[in-house]
């Protein structure tokens, strides 16, 4: 089990702790599908594409800039409404709320006014990582407004990547040292987002394809450090083991099981997933962390699924 955690630790952490240096990866979600104007709020930025059918909200993860959903609304588009979410800081931008206290909940509060101000109704909310436990807050707080969670490699507690016996009390001393060591080293972070590298050795356990682990690490150097520790921090010190039983919409978990991890991964999820009655576990082998990029169309197809219930 202690391989399992370290990979997931390597895979959950923000680039801007383990990645050494990399360029900011410009995208256009734009170019793969026509969007309305951005709709901007304290610690989100929103944009919708689509004019008909279920409606879909992709939640990034750590350092993850809305771009790398672009393929996943490509594919779902033409039958779907589909909202992407940026968390502010993310891309780069600085002086966001997300830099205080309370940006988890901040960010639950916002996808969920701006569901309401487009009158979208009940949504399928995916989300990865950081994301994923963003979709499991969502889903307590405004049930009405989640008609299904699609969780993508991601733990209800991300402290079980340190130990298999950890706690919020023991788990703290951690994430405080991570969120005061991001803290301490921003300039030198964001210095380093302005260099250029074609290596994805810094996202090493992101991608099982190196190409994408060079994007990957391009969008985690470009995202704002102060953002990043507050969110490590709450990612850290929130535990819904046994929240997610209050869950009642249907919950799908999508997570990598790639090689010698297989049985690691399966045992971990089922695990941590035990509290959630109902909940379809879906290993998907050859992916690491970012399944959605390593296999797209089990990911898109798990989506799709969820939307249509």
């Amino acid at each position: 089990m202690k391989l399992l955690h370290s990979a997931l630790l390597a895979a959950t952490l923000p680039l801007a702790i383990i990645a050494p240096v990399a360029p900011a990866y410009q995208a256009n979600a734009q170019e793969a599908a026509q969007a309305d104007e951005a709709v901007q709020h304290d610690h989100i930025r929103t944009r919708l594409y689509g004019t008909a059918g279920p409606v879909v909200v992709l939640i990034p993860g750590m350092s993850t800039p809305a771009a790398a959903w672009d393929d996943t609304v490509a594919s779902l588009v033409d039958d779907h409404r589909v909202l992407t979410v940026e968390v502010r800081g993310f891309a780069g931008e600085r002086g966001t709320a997300n830099e205080s206290a309370g940006a988890i909940d901040g960010i639950v509060a916002d996808i969920s006014a701006d569901l309401a101000a487009r009158n979208l109704g009940s949504a399928t909310i995916v989300g990865h990582s950081l994301g994923g436990l963003i979709a499991m807050e969502f889903g307590l707080a405004h049930a009405e407004q989640a008609k299904s969670l699609v969780i993508l490699d991601s733990l209800p507690f991300f402290g079980m990547v340190f130990a298999p016996d950890m706690t919020l009390e023991k788990v703290e001393p951690q994430a405080k040292q991570m969120r005061d060591m991001m803290i301490a080293g921003a300039e030198q972070m964001r210095a380093a987002g302005l260099a250029n590298t074609t290596s994805g050795a810094g996202a090493a356990g992101m991608s099982i394809d190196e190409a994408t682990r060079v994007r990957i690490a391009n969008w985690s150097l470009d995202a704002e450090p102060l953002a990043v520790a507050e969110l490590v921090y709450e990612d850290t010190m929130t535990d819904l083991r046994s929240e997610i039983a209050s869950l009642k919409m249907p919950v799908t978990v999508v997570h990598m099981a790639n090689g010698g991890y297989r049985e690691m991964a399966i045992e971990r999820y089922t695990t941590d997933y035990a509290a959630l009655p109902g909940v379809r576990l879906v290993p998907v082998d050859n992916s690491l962390h970012f399944v959605q990029l390593d296999q797209p169309e089990i990911v898109r197809a798990e989506i799709r699924k969820a939307a249509a219930k």
